[in-house]
């Protein structure tokens, strides 16, 4: 057994397939719900390597396809070329924030909202602190005598 402190390349491989897959087709889905489903997956797997070192270049790797990926969803979803889509919704989403997609629509519910796609690229790592719990989380101590109830 090892420690493990950057991403494995095999796993950010296969993540950018899944996510590959899933902008690989499914054009009658709403901008808006896809863009909320690709950043579920993203915080989802930026939340399970917070605290792993060496991360800047996979983040940075996985950042470029989703940014593509979702430039040619969009792009044969309207049956568009990248270039209007990206003066159209290309910018920067607050100030001091880098630049990504900027979406905003309807949802496949009807409801009028906007989305912005979540970049990984610029979270630090966190630190990790390893705390002991205060007790034994599996003695039972509601008031009998401290003997198991066997």
């Amino acid at each position: 057994m090892r420690v493990v402190t950057t991403i494995p390349r095999d796993k950010a491989r296969n993540f950018a397939a899944s996510l590959t897959a899933k902008l690989s087709g499914n054009y009658s889905e709403s901008k808006i719900d896809m863009v909320e489903s690709i950043n579920r997956k993203l915080k989802g797997w930026a939340a399970f390597y917070q605290f792993v070192d060496y991360k800047a270049k996979v983040f940075s790797y996985i950042d470029g396809v989703v940014f593509w990926k979702l430039a040619h969803w969009l792009g044969h979803k309207y049956r568009s070329r990248l270039k209007p889509l990206m003066r159209h919704w290309f910018k920067a989403p607050a100030s001091g924030q880098s630049k990504t997609w900027v979406l905003y629509g309807k949802t496949n519910l009807g409801l009028f909202s906007g989305a912005i796609l979540y970049r990984l690229v610029g979270h630090g790592k966190k630190r990790f602190r390893w705390r002991l719990p205060e007790g034994n989380p599996y003695l039972r101590t509601d008031g009998h005598n401290g003997n198991p109830p066997f």
